[in-house]
Parts: C-alpha cells; structure tokens; sequence
C-alpha cells in the first residue's frame, strides 16, 4: 500500500511524463502536416510548449516531495523514466521532425535525433547512480536534461516569435544548421564532466525583492527570455568551469564567485 505522502509526487511526476507523451504525438501530427511554419514543414509550437509545460511539473514534484518528505527511491527512479520521455524521447523526436522536413538536413535526422536522446537518457543513469532521493540539491556534473530539452525548444519558440513579428515577418531567423549544432552541442554537455551549478546560484544576483517582478517579466516575455537565460545559464557555467581549470587563482579570489 502507498503511504498518502507520495501519492502527490508521484502523481505530478506521471502528468510530467503525459506531457512529454502529448509531445511526442503533436510532433508526429506535425510532421505529417503540409502547412508550413518558419519555412519548416509544420508547425510545432504546441509540441514544444508541451516539453516546456512538462519542465513546471519536473520542478513540482521536486517541490511536492520536498514538502511532504516523500522522498523515496522509487521517486527517484520513476522520475527519471519520466524525464527520459518529456527531455530525452520528445525532443529527440521534435529534433527527428523537423530536420527531417529539410532537404539538406534530412539525412542526420535520425543520428542526431537519436544521439540526443541516447545522451539524455546516459545522463539521467549518471544522475541516478551517483545521488541518492534526499532533500538536498547539490551541483550536477553535467549539464541536467531538462536544460538541454530547454535549449532545443527556446531556440524554436524565439525564431518562431521574431518571425511572426509585424517588422520581421519577411526575416525568417531559424537555421536548420544552427538548430542541429544546438541538439549536437546539448548532447555532449548531458555527458560532459563540466560542473553545472543550481539555477539558484547561477541567479543569485536578484535581489529577493526582486524575485517576483523579474518573474513576472520572463512569464511575460517567455518566447524570447527562455532561450537567452537558458543560453545565459549555460554558458555561465561553461565559463566558470574553463576559467577554474586554467585560471584557479581567479576563482580562489572570489571574483567570479
């Protein structure tokens, strides 16, 4: 019998898994389409925002378990399944679709496709291997798959929202190249070693009184703010670790601390 503290978790991590699932097949419906959006055959705005609706149930149920003490091994376990459909499985088949709908990229649809979701999912055996289910958040090694998914899925909403925008809609930005070297450059990141510091750290220079207006802004502005703090997240990390490495008496100071 499963103890009523766990039911709430575990019920939020399966509607994360449904998203994901949801995902999949509006991906699919889209690729069979042949209306045209941003230049690409089919649209898949919804498709997208379902892996992004799926990432606000990933970190409710770190919240829920938080707050019930529900955490277990099971949890554990079952959301990284979970995380392996919404971050690894449906992005990847949202990588697959669209390449697939170019002429020139069609052909690395599916390694690219594939290796993206291959090294999400060896990301999530790394995560599960090396922690155990606690409370406590620590630093990751590598970048966590949610971020990945977040990269693809940014990139995709900020062309699309420029496009449609009443002074650019001759400008189409999205670049089949560039959204390929995103999935590629995701997917190594996922494997890497480089140390990924919690979001909370990385944005620990918002004032706590300005915590909800700066919220309320990225809501607001999603289809652009996702990918530049996403990319911002990133590349913070990525310099912070580069800089440690060859610079440690940098980092000794404090000055990028």
């Amino acid at each position: 019998m499963i103890e009523k503290k766990y039911l709430a978790p575990n019920a939020i991590t399966a509607g994360n898994m449904l998203l994901g699932y949801l995902s999949i097949t509006l991906s699919i419906k889209a690729s069979s389409s042949s209306t045209y959006f941003m230049g690409i055959k089919g649209d898949y705005t919804y498709a997208v925002w379902f892996i992004i609706a799926a990432m606000v149930f990933d970190a409710l149920d770190g919240k829920a378990a938080r707050k019930f003490d529900a955490f277990s091994e099971f949890g554990k376990e079952f959301d990284s399944f979970c995380d392996a459909i919404s971050f690894g499985l449906a992005p990847g088949i949202l990588i697959f679709s669209i390449l697939n709908s170019s002429h020139s990229m069609s052909q690395f649809a599916v390694p690219i496709s594939f290796i993206y979701a291959l090294f999400g999912v060896i990301r999530l055996v790394k995560f599960n291997i090396v922690t155990v289910a606690s409370s406590e958040k620590d630093d990751f090694s590598g970048m966590p798959i949610p971020c990945g998914a977040a990269l693809i899925t940014s990139y995709y909403l900020i062309t699309g929202a420029i496009n449609q925008n009443s002074f650019l809609q001759h400008q189409n930005l999205f670049s089949y190249k560039f959204f390929t070297f995103i999935s590629i450059f995701s997917a190594i990141l996922m494997v890497s070693t480089i140390p990924f510091k919690t979001p909370d750290k990385i944005f620990s220079f918002i004032p706590k009184w300005g915590f909800i207006p700066f919220f309320l802004i990225i809501i607001a502005t999603l289809k652009y703010s996702m990918f530049i703090l996403t990319a911002f997240y990133v590349l913070t990390n990525i310099f912070s670790h580069f800089i440690n490495r060859f610079f440690p008496e940098i980092m000794k100071n404090g000055d990028l601390n």
